[in-house]
């Protein structure tokens, strides 16, 4: 373990040295902003803050304020982010506390990179509704449930937990059954931060919306450096395999967790926003780590780097890294290039060892038409040990 964690450390100095051109997921190194600026989770994804809501709405490229877009718009705006919700019949226990809810819609067009001559399919990626509860202002409850089948080891349909913070200058408390904080969170289920390379291309290390029961305390008083750390339970983690009948990990073992983020100061007229960090998640026998980096130069490019690391003590090691271009067109459109590299050793035997490796590379475009609409166009390229292979994708996010 020590020379693993050598070895992550010495990946993360050079991730930083090499790619330090590479940037975050779009709309935080758009804006300059931190997920937990947006979403009420840190980690993001999820319910939206008030002002997450309040930017998507108006970050179309046609938008409200033209008459058109306005009249669609007024169909199912929400005035307002909070409603109240009023309990109690009688003045000695009547209480208002703060509501509020969202929505994700993923619709998806694609054909499998598995065989050849495979079918063109349609099918709902996603289908998430959030809602909120605001008792005051330093404690609330968030949860959220994706309606849909259950397609990958781990996965599971819901999430719900407490956020409570007492004192400004004392960590955050979050406890229920979320997603840990490590890596960055995409909203992108392929990308090869949280997948493995494998013989066909569909082998995950960790499944979308991955959650556990646990507790984590989150210090983000600072603007310039963010601290997680976390214990959790391992009962959904421990459902991923190898080779479907082995679990990385043993049920209900405790996972611990921890993430820093640091936000270096900017560069007027260069550098407009960069934050690099590093994550561990560590079970018994099995380490995750991960490191990146990301920068917004001149306020047109957004360059992003990661790369994760996993190792399963005598059984399988991982290595993966994506490196990202965006380009902030105009308002609401942003085009992008993706480069991925998956590389897996299998320990059959002492002497015996599969080597596994995949590529990916996608060029596609971002368009946010008008609120709460998103649009992907991509095409991508795969490279894995059966075959190679080119496909054309459209996807629709429908949010709120």
């Amino acid at each position: 373990m020590k020379k693993f964690t050598f070895y992550t450390i010495i990946c993360f100095i050079v991730i930083f040295g090499i790619f330090q051109v590479y940037s975050t997921p779009e709309l935080s190194i758009w804006t300059g902003n931190k997920c937990s600026k947006c979403h009420i989770n840190p980690q993001g994804g999820g319910i939206r803050t008030e002002f997450g809501w309040k930017f998507l709405r108006d970050a179309s490229h046609l938008p409200i304020g033209k008459e058109e877009i306005q009249k669609i718009y007024e169909l199912f705006d929400k005035s307002q982010y909070w409603s109240n919700l009023s309990l109690g019949d009688s003045s000695e226990n009547y209480v208002s506390w703060k509501f509020a809810f969202g929505l994700d819609f993923r619709f998806q067009s694609i054909r499998s990179h598995k065989t050849e001559l495979a079918r063109r399919r349609y099918f709902p990626m996603e289908s998430g509704l959030y809602f909120l509860i605001q008792p005051s202002e330093n404690f609330n409850f968030n949860a959220q449930y994706n309606i849909g089948p259950k397609v990958f080891q781990g996965q599971d349909n819901w999430m719900a937990s407490f956020n409570i913070k007492i004192i400004d200058f004392l960590p955050e408390i979050q406890f229920g059954k979320f997603q840990p904080s490590f890596g960055l969170r995409d909203c992108d289920m392929t990308r090869f931060d949280r997948r493995i390379a494998s013989v066909d291309y569909t082998a995950s290390l960790f499944p979308p919306d991955y959650s556990e029961f646990g507790l984590e305390l989150s210090f983000r008083n600072f603007e310039w450096f963010d601290i997680y750390a976390g214990v959790f339970d391992s009962r959904f983690l421990s459902y991923v395999t190898i080779f479907g009948d082995k679990p990385i990990v043993l049920k209900h073992n405790p996972t611990f967790t921890s993430k820093i983020v640091i936000y270096p100061l900017i560069i007027e007229d260069f550098l407009f926003y960069s934050f690099l960090g590093s994550s561990v998640l560590i079970n018994g026998n099995f380490l995750y780590s991960s490191s990146f980096v990301g920068l917004n130069l001149f306020e047109k490019f957004g360059l992003f780097g990661e790369l994760a690391l996993s190792d399963l003590k005598d059984m399988r090691k991982t290595q993966n890294y994506t490196i990202k271009l965006m380009y902030y067109l105009t308002r609401g459109v942003i085009p992008f290039i993706t480069l991925e590299n998956g590389k897996t050793k299998i320990n059959i035997t002492e002497k015996n060892v599969w080597e596994l490796r995949n590529q990916s590379g996608i060029i596609g475009v971002k368009y946010f038409p008008v609120p709460y609409v998103e649009m992907v166009a991509e095409y991508r390229y795969f490279k894995s040990m059966e075959n190679k292979s080119t496909r054309w994708a459209f996807q629709l996010h429908l949010y709120y």
